[in-house]
C-alpha cells in the first residue's frame, strides 16, 4: 500500500514539475516576444517623429516661397488683370452640370456624426465631403495672366521661354516625362 501511494505521489510530483517548467519557458518566450514588440513600437514612434519633422520642414511657407521664386519665374499681377466679377460677360450657354456621383456604400464602420444635425450617419473612412455635395463650380474667378512676349532671364542668365498659361507649363512637363 505504501508502494502504490509513494508511486502515485512521485508521478504526481514529476508531472507537476514538468508542467511548471513548460509553463515557465512559455512565459519567458512570451516576455521576449513582448520586449521585441515594444522595441518595434519605440522604433516606429521614432521613425514617425522623424518623418513628422521632415514633413514640417518641407511644408514651411518661407521655404516653399523661396523655391517658387527660384523655379517658377512668376510675374507680379498688374492692376489691369483685376476686374469685378459682375463686369465679366456672361455667356448665353448655361454652365454644364455633371450628374452627381453615387453615394459610397454603407459599411459596418459608419459612425454617428456630431457635426450634422439629427446625428446622420457617415462613413468613418470618408474624411471629407463627397464631390457630389460640393457646390457647383462657376469657373475661374480670376482671368488668366497674359503671357509676356519677351523671353525671361533664368537664374543662370540664359534666356528661357515664359509660359502663356498653366496649361502650357503642364504640357511641357508631360513632354519632358515622355
Amino acid at each position: 500500500m505504501i508502494n502504490r501511494g509513494l508511486l502515485f505521489w512521485s508521478l504526481a510530483a514529476i508531472g507537476t514539475a514538468i508542467g511548471l517548467f513548460s509553463v515557465k519557458y512559455r512565459v519567458q518566450d512570451l516576455e521576449e516576444k513582448i520586449d521585441r514588440t515594444n522595441l518595434k513600437i519605440v522604433e516606429s514612434q521614432q521613425a514617425t517623429h522623424i518623418l513628422q519633422i521632415e514633413w514640417d520642414y518641407l511644408n514651411e511657407a518661407e521655404r516653399i516661397e523661396r523655391l517658387a521664386q527660384k523655379n517658377l519665374n512668376l510675374e507680379q499681377a498688374s492692376i489691369k488683370q483685376v476686374v469685378r466679377l459682375d463686369s465679366l460677360a456672361t455667356s448665353s450657354v448655361p454652365p454644364r452640370r455633371d450628374s452627381p456621383l453615387p453615394s459610397p456604400p454603407r459599411t459596418g464602420t459608419d459612425v454617428p456624426s456630431s457635426s450634422k444635425p439629427g446625428g446622420d450617419r457617415v462613413a468613418a473612412e470618408a474624411g471629407s465631403p463627397s464631390p457630389a455635395s460640393a457646390p457647383p463650380s462657376t469657373g475661374p474667378t480670376t482671368p488668366p495672366r497674359p503671357a509676356s512676349k519677351e523671353p525671361a532671364l533664368g537664374p543662370d542668365g540664359g534666356k528661357r521661354h515664359v509660359a502663356a498659361s498653366i496649361d502650357d507649363i503642364l504640357s511641357r512637363k508631360e513632354e519632358v516625362r515622355q
